[in-house]
């Protein structure tokens, strides 16, 4: 039975956040930097919004340089890297109720594996939508997804598929499918292994299966070879590797945005039973988050002792009434994130 295989990329992920909570700067070149402090220019773009990119502002190209690109016409901020984890997060947990089987790449990017939760692939494409709609629907970010068989195709297809776009390739597709598909498209194979091969005769990924093995493992090694082997015959099957998760959390729509905490505690209750019953043991850390009006994300936090779930509503509900006390928005979510996990024993534990 093949796998069925959801990437999800946020798209230009840091700069996207920038601007669903400031809506002003949408519609111009967008820049989030690194500065290094040596001086008011120095340092290094992170990301970049599609605006830019049209410009020649990219990842990694030096500040004074990207500064003089877009003068008078780019919007340049500096990174904050806290604020773009708390939306990682969130977004991550919304993929996570599709699977258990989800391998977070990065701050921006996941792998999904629905294939025991999907009857066949149109099904699993359809949960890919669905995926998709929610993420946009609850927090306004723009993703790009990619469907397939495995995870080097699936996250081929979420390349193709940006900006904010989504392709498949299903079992019955992946033979003619890879027949076109250009070698320098595998994820894993860079410009310049790229072009050693080309240099080979490798041009498409299917020309690996005919091609000399001692020749092309004398140019890329036996690993990188048997990976390009195993995507060309269509039997790369790597899994979907979960991380042990450090936090665990829920997050609940209002019926309402709101400031009227009788309304907010009792899904601030909700979140809090689910985010304990996916836990493996007592949190010495727990986080309120609220999702203003403006989809703009505030969270406090409180660590201590380990904390059971009968303090876990009293903490979170002092958590909230600090929000509420310190900013004047109405909330139009609210979650709950447990941190630092200590596991419970059991009588198992001690044989």
């Amino acid at each position: 039975m093949p796998q069925f295989i959801i990437f999800i990329d946020f798209d230009y992920f840091f700069a996207q956040v920038e601007e669903i909570l400031n809506p002003e700067i949408r519609e111009k070149p967008v820049v989030v930097c690194v500065y290094s402090g040596r001086t008011e220019t120095s340092g290094a773009v992170a990301t970049s919004n599609y605006l830019a990119r049209k410009i020649g502002i990219k990842s990694g190209m030096p500040l004074p340089q990207a500064m003089k690109i877009g003068k008078d016409r780019a919007v340049f901020l500096p990174i904050r890297k806290d604020l773009y984890k708390e939306w990682s997060d969130h977004i991550m947990d919304i993929i996570s109720e599709y699977s258990d089987k989800i391998e977070i790449a990065s701050i921006d990017e996941a792998y999904i594996d629905v294939t025991d939760s999907c009857k066949d692939f149109n099904d699993a494409v359809n949960t890919a939508q669905k995926i998709k709609d929610e993420i946009y629907n609850k927090t306004g970010v723009r993703v790009s997804v990619g469907v397939s068989v495995n995870k080097a195709i699936a996250k081929v297809l979420g390349d193709m598929a940006k900006p904010n776009g989504i392709k498949s390739v299903g079992p019955s597709e992946i033979q003619d499918f890879l027949k076109g598909l250009e070698i320098s498209k595998i994820p894993g194979v860079g410009k310049v292994i790229g072009q050693r091969l080309n240099d080979a005769g490798i041009k498409y990924i299917t020309d690996v299966i005919n091609a000399d093995r001692d020749q092309l493992i004398n140019i890329i090694g036996t690993a990188k070879y048997n990976y390009l082997y195993d995507i060309a015959n269509n039997t790369y099957n790597k899994p979907v590797t979960p991380r042990e998760k450090k936090n665990f959390g829920r997050y609940m729509t209002l019926p309402e945005n709101t400031r009227d905490v009788n309304i907010i505690i009792p899904y601030v209750k909700k979140a809090i039973d689910s985010a304990y019953e996916k836990a493996p043991g007592l949190p010495s850390e727990l986080s309120l988050v609220a999702i203003m009006e403006d989809i703009s994300i505030l969270s406090r936090s409180y660590t201590g002792a380990r904390i059971d779930k009968n303090r876990a509503l009293e903490i979170a509900i002092g958590l909230l009434n600090r929000i509420i006390n310190e900013d004047q928005r109405n909330i139009r979510r609210v979650g709950v994130r447990l941190g630092k996990i200590t596991k419970n024993e059991t009588l198992d534990d001690f044989f």
